[in-house]
């Protein structure tokens, strides 16, 4: 059984290399190692069974998020996710039932008030969130 868990181990390590995305099968190579250290252990295999799932899972489910912040690195907000947090001017008056337009980072969009009030051309107001192709907007507090 051993010769088994190694070979399950070797194998999600390889694919885990094979694959662009990182943190695939890597868990299941832990899970693995860990069951083979129960034949070892002299533990049957049912227990050994049991150990590689709850290892792999639990590595999983701890040690990825914590993977993943590192691994990613510097993620920079690009096309449209660079607009969340931005002051734009609106240039289309937006009103409670119908959609306005704001200009923002040289670009004119789309926009609707966060709590459907009306929002005055020319008033300053910050970027929410986007919803498709509209920006989610809210009227700044004292106009700068």
């Amino acid at each position: 059984m051993m010769l088994v868990w190694l070979g399950i181990a070797l194998g999600a390590v390889l694919i885990e290399l094979l694959t662009p995305t990182a943190l695939i099968s890597i868990w299941f190579a832990l899970g693995a190692l860990v069951a083979a250290l129960m034949v070892w252990l002299h533990m049957n295999v049912a227990i050994q069974c049991i150990v590689f799932v709850f290892v792999s899972i639990v590595a999983m489910l701890v040690v990825r998020p914590i993977a993943t912040r590192y691994l990613r690195g510097n993620v920079v907000p690009t096309n449209a996710d660079r607009m969340i947090g931005q002051i734009a001017r609106v240039t289309k008056e937006i009103r409670e039932d119908q959609w306005g337009e704001v200009y923002v980072l040289s670009t004119y969009w789309s926009a609707v008030s966060f709590g459907h009030t009306t929002i005055e051309k020319g008033k300053k107001v910050k970027v929410l969130n986007i919803e498709g192709a509209k920006l989610i907007v809210e009227p700044l507090g004292k106009e700068e």
